[in-house]
């Protein structure tokens, strides 16, 4: 094709034809132009349909993602919900009997209250949008400044849970009680009678409901921070799911 068009152009400029040869080789740019025009409109149709086919992707393991996150929080909740449950219990007991009687039933519930549940959130795909830089993919502005508040703020939930296990139920429930009663999961008798000994002492038998409710607190916290972001979690997930069907 090249050397076609440079044969015409030889003829012209041979016959002394310069208007023509001059309109002909203005001709020959502007097919040039215009191919690579089409070249470039061809390239960009083909780059968006490749990043369309990487944004539906993202969109779907990011609600996978929101699945798994579901379950979690579920998993979590009903952890905390126990938990509150049980220090409800011996709250209940201790304040309809005017005090609270170290035996296998209350051991065990002591316990159960030195456990806790980690919280971890789930954001593989979230955080591969993030480090690759590839959160420019999603094209609904709405909804990818929603996904950056929503992870920031699963994010700031899972420190809280982290930071008020270790120094809460950890290093004040756990180590302050271990000095008041035994709750080992084996029974003892002897043991018993020690802890309900230390607990005739009113300072001691203060701090000792004080835990008991501080404890039941700290659940209680964790539980409504979990309802908080299952609603978020919905409410996103929701959002992401018109999103794929392009409403």
């Amino acid at each position: 094709m090249v050397n076609f068009f440079r044969t015409i152009r030889k003829k012209l400029l041979s016959e002394g034809k310069t208007s023509k040869y001059l309109k002909y080789a203005l001709g020959e740019i502007v097919l040039v132009v215009i191919g690579i025009l089409i070249a470039l409109q061809i390239n960009n149709l083909n780059q968006t349909r490749k990043d369309k086919s990487k944004e539906d992707n993202y969109l779907q393991n990011i609600k996978r993602d929101l699945t798994n996150q579901i379950k979690s929080i579920d998993l979590q909740l009903s952890y905390e919900k126990d938990f509150e449950a049980n220090a409800n219990y011996l709250l209940d007991k201790y304040h309809s009997k005017n005090g609270l009687l170290i035996d296998n039933t209350t051991a065990e519930k002591l316990n159960k209250l030195t456990s806790r549940k980690t919280f971890i959130r789930i954001d593989p795909t979230f955080d591969d949008l993030i480090s690759t830089g590839n959160i420019s993919l999603l094209k609904d502005n709405k909804l990818r400044n929603e996904l950056i508040e929503y992870y920031k703020e699963l994010e700031r939930v899972e420190k809280v849970i982290q930071n008020n296990n270790t120094l809460l139920v950890d290093e004040i429930y756990g180590q302050k009680m271990i000095d008041l009663v035994y709750f080992g999961k084996q029974k003892s008798q002897k043991l018993y009678d020690t802890s309900n000994e230390i607990l005739k002492n009113p300072e001691k038998d203060l701090a000792f409901i004080n835990l008991i409710a501080f404890r039941g607190k700290i659940a209680n916290l964790h539980f409504n921070n979990m309802l908080d972001i299952k609603i978020k979690t919905n409410l996103v997930k929701k959002h992401l799911d018109n999103a794929i069907k392009g409403d």
